[in-house]
């Protein structure tokens, strides 16, 4: 099972995302790094924020694990 923490980056549903936040029951609040663009005139709209239990289906399909750099 995915346990992430505080401040760690996935992939949420292929987009990159940072947990920013945890709450009781082992919620999660995701924030996507990329922001939202209006389809219309291309205005930026802000982060999508997403709050999620970390032991449901939903958070075990949709978070991948993000690679990071390494210094050997």
């Amino acid at each position: 099972m995915k346990n992430p923490k505080l401040g760690d980056y996935l992939l949420w549903e292929g987009a990159p995302a940072k947990i920013i936040g945890e709450s009781n029951d082992r919620q999660v609040i995701i924030e996507l790094l990329e922001h939202k663009r209006c389809p219309h005139c291309d205005a930026d709209l802000g982060v999508n924020q997403i709050q999620v239990i970390v032991s449901s289906p939903m958070f075990q399909r949709g978070a991948k694990s993000l690679p990071t750099i390494k210094d050997d």
